[in-house]
């Protein structure tokens, strides 16, 4: 009974693990005959189910492969595995890509007009492979009608030699009739083209170094009838040598999305040292295909690892741009995120918008990235020019950006308060508020994120960290609307230490600033010796936001009585004399500070030695 159950369970066992058709394994660097890389393919396209190609060729290495002519595309619905990793020496070290060791070169130096891996069908995986010197892309992930889905290019060297430094770009041809659609190559390539227009999608390209190339790092593309989509490409460094600290540009974008591409993914990569932007989004007017709801994340954009500005040609990000054979325009709805965009060539993030009739470039999402020692400004609205030399609208809806009104810094504490234009409902509003530095082009850009606030339904937001400001920094912002559009950054603010030098020592109301026509007034504020308790009372007019705060009389916080959104009546607010730490002050006189409308009031207040409760009612 119980070999029947471990039989039983051996078969499910095998019958849930992946079909091997083969395993071929090239033993030799001839361009043709029995265990050679062309013979594998064939192989592999000839015998139904998932195929492994595998390398054990003897010698050190490393081992130059030189096709005489183009080598056979991926045909194999089920796939085939081309391992370079499988041979002696080769490995990925302890923090790839930047330690690899490849011991497996394709060299396209007589293969004529060919791409080096072409892959026409899905769940393909290519590993551990250096590829260089095609005239044509390294690697074409090309869709077809059922769609060239699920392949993985991974711990790839493509465009460099072995040793990770010296550049030998693919990509060296010119066009002809087979890549008609196609108006440059790229290190690696996800395209549909015009001949044959199919799906590309759900692919993956993660830990290469792509760089060195004659065109794009990487290209995505679509064309009439064929859909690019949903890929991702991760943890690559584009436009670095292997180890990530010096650049071995691709002579134009580092990564391109063209067309109606959507859907993708890019993330985590390190973009440096390319001949155009780092990363490139732009649609197509003549078919108006939208490049649109993309995700670019944690990518390092302009700088190394270690902090080395290495910087791209032009824009950290163009969304948009209209540069080479790209009209402009058409880049929609995209979302940059968490990314390190420093020391290229022109703007940080720049945002195009085509002359069309219709916007075309609004719903761009740049929230929590850390913008800083860019050439031109950390983040740019352009103007779309018509022919005749008039402005027909900016990307982004044109969304202004918010007002920072003050900013200023006591014990600890620092506060920053402005306001925003009208511009739809305010509530779904956002302002994104950073630690700047100064730039090339003599504007705050924003390195540091420090938090977000909400405007109230009057416009008026505020903000406060307790470690990230202090007196003598500087602080920008951007605005985020319902939909994504994200204005460009405020002008600097500095952050100034808060001071009451200058107030007269009154026990009577002082009103530091005309309270006239102000949501929210000071009544009445007396201390009660016998309980020890200091009452103040805010008469609110109007519904409002209310900030109602003590600080000493050089300018420290001692505590916030009131933040937060008022409706009208009265409110009778008790200090009991500690501060925001939970101690209790000495006796003296402090100042009583009420915000309300941008409309500032101020009172000194003579507090006891001791009190007993705090209160709001």
């Amino acid at each position: 009974m119980f070999r029947r159950v471990l039989t039983a369970a051996v078969l499910l066992l095998l019958t849930s693990l992946p079909l091997h058709a083969g395993n071929y394994i090239v033993r030799n660097t001839d361009d043709a005959g029995s265990h050679t890389l062309r013979w594998a393919i064939l192989q592999a396209n000839a015998t139904a189910g998932t195929d492994i190609i595998t390398f054990d060729i003897p010698g050190e290495g490393p081992h130059v492969l030189i096709p005489a002519s183009p080598l056979p595309p991926l045909t194999d619905a089920a796939g085939v595995i081309i391992d370079g990793l499988s041979q002696n020496g080769s490995g990925i070290g302890s923090n790839p890509p930047a330690t690899m060791q490849l011991r497996i070169v394709l060299s396209g130096a007589m293969a004529g007009d060919a791409p080096g891996i072409w892959i026409l069908s899905p769940n393909n995986q290519v590993t551990g492979l250096v590829i260089h010197s095609f005239a044509e892309d390294g690697i074409r992930i090309q869709g077809i009608k059922q769609g060239t889905s699920r392949n993985t290019v991974r711990h790839c060297i493509i465009g460099l030699d072995t040793d990770g430094t010296t550049p030998r770009p693919n990509g060296t041809g010119t066009r002809n009739e087979q890549s008609a659609g196609v108006t440059h190559w790229a290190g690696i390539s996800l395209i549909s083209l015009q001949h044959s227009p199919g799906l590309v999608q759900d692919n993956m390209i993660f830990g290469n170094v792509i760089s060195g190339n004659n065109g794009d790092g990487i290209l995505l593309a679509d064309c009439m009838g064929g859909r690019v989509f949903s890929n991702t490409l991760s943890s690559n460094h584009i436009g670095a040598v292997t180890t990530g600290d010096a650049v071995a540009g691709n002579t134009r974008d580092g990564v391109l999305l063209y067309g109606g591409s959507y859907g993708n993914t890019i993330s985590g990569n390190l973009v440096v040292g390319n001949g155009s932007d780092g990363i490139h989004l732009v649609g197509d007017q003549s078919r108006n295909a939208q490049t649109h709801h993309n995700t670019i994340r944690k990518n390092v954009i302009g700088i190394s690892l270690s902090n080395i500005p290495l910087g791209n040609a032009l824009d950290g990000i163009n969304l948009g741009g209209a540069e080479y054979e790209y009209d402009g325009g058409f880049a929609s709805n995209n979302s940059i995120t968490a990314n390190t965009i420093a020391a290229n060539g022109r703007s940080g993030v720049g945002i195009s918008e085509h002359p069309s009739p219709v916007p075309n470039a609004d719903g761009n999402r740049i929230s929590q990235n850390a913008i800083f020692a860019n050439a031109s400004i950390g983040i740019d609205l352009r103007e779309a020019p018509s022919p005749d030399g008039s402005v027909t609208g900016t990307p982004n809806n044109n969304l202004a950006a918010p007002l920072i009104l003050e900013a200023e810094y006591g014990r600890g504490v620092a506060t920053v308060r402005g306001a925003v234009e009208a511009h739809g409902t305010r509530e779904m509003l956002s302002v994104e508020l950073y630690k700047c530095n100064s730039s090339p082009s003599g504007k705050c850009q924003g390195p540091i994120y420090l938090g977000t606030s909400v405007p109230d339904p009057e416009g008026v937001w505020l903000f406060s960290t307790n470690g990230l400001l202090e007196a003598g920094d500087s602080v920008v912002a951007v605005l985020i609307d319902a939909k994504g559009n994200t204005s460009e950054f405020a002008q600097r603010q500095p952050v100034k230490l808060m001071r009451f030098d200058d107030l007269p020592q009154m026990t009577d109301l002082y009103i530091g600033k005309s309270s006239a026509g102000a949501s929210a007034q000071f009544v009445a504020l007396k201390t009660t010796d016998e309980v020890k308790q200091t009452a103040i009372t805010v008469d609110v007019v109007k519904d409002c936001w209310g900030i109602l705060e003590v600080y000493t009389d050089n300018g420290e916080l001692v505590t916030t009585l009131v933040n937060r959104w008022l409706p009208k009546g009265t409110y009778d607010i008790t200090w009991d004399g500690l501060n925001w730490r939970g101690s209790q002050v000495p006796a003296g006189t402090y100042i009583c500070r009420l915000d309300a409308d941008g409309i500032r009031q101020t009172t000194t207040v003579n507090v006891p030695a001791s009190s007993t409760t705090t209160s709001e009612k």
